[in-house]
């Protein structure tokens, strides 16, 4: 009885049919969908992997990645400064590529014909119209590689290689001897910093 009552009121099957969406019209929505997508994570996401690195895992430990991934690397010879605010700036050619932050900071040391380490004292530098005083630099030179610099972050001692990955050290005397091996005593090549 209840079947009859239904289609009792439709004039036609067709107008007692639930209407579907066609092939056409879901291909739309997913069309509209995808741009929609598109511009949100355009905005939302960083748009290289150069500056998801910098501003989620960059550390003292992967600092080469800042240099090896900016578009001036083996163009022009780059200094990256870092203050102890945590604040550091890339530059090239002396003008500012790109600021960041990074988790932890350091200072800067010298390695004397002595074997002692001293820290560096930097004066205050101006970047464009940002006057700071560095805790640490570190020279990209135009060939790609780094000037040797030693950072010592916390109890920790970080070793800037001029081409192999930056490395931590637990105390100075296993520092010495990695860069006594590699020849960059100040005796034999100039002052390490």
């Amino acid at each position: 009885m209840k079947i009859y009552y239904r289609f009792a009121h439709c004039n036609t099957h067709r107008e007692c049919t639930n209407r579907a969406f066609t092939l056409i019209e879901l291909l739309i929505v997913l069309l509209l969908m995808g741009i929609v997508y598109g511009i949100a994570f355009n905005t939302v996401m960083p748009k290289s992997p150069a500056h998801a690195k910098s501003r989620k895992e960059l550390s003292l430990r992967t600092i080469d990645v800042v240099f090896k991934t900016s578009e001036n690397y083996k163009k022009s010879a780059m200094t990256l400064y870092c203050s102890e605010s945590k604040k550091c700036r890339l530059t090239a050619e002396g003008k500012l590529v790109s600021s960041f932050s990074l988790r932890k900071t350091g200072t800067a040391y010298r390695l004397n014909p002595d074997e002692t380490l001293q820290s560096i004292d930097y004066p205050h530098i101006k970047i464009g119209t940002d006057e700071f005083r560095p805790s640490f630099a570190i020279h990209c030179r135009k060939d790609g590689f780094f000037d040797p610099q030693i950072i010592r972050a916390d109890e920790r001692w970080l070793y800037i290689h001029p081409f192999k990955k930056p490395r931590f050290f637990k105390d100075p005397v296993a520092l010495v001897g990695e860069i006594r091996q590699n020849d960059y005593l100040p005796d034999r090549a100039g002052y390490a910093q």
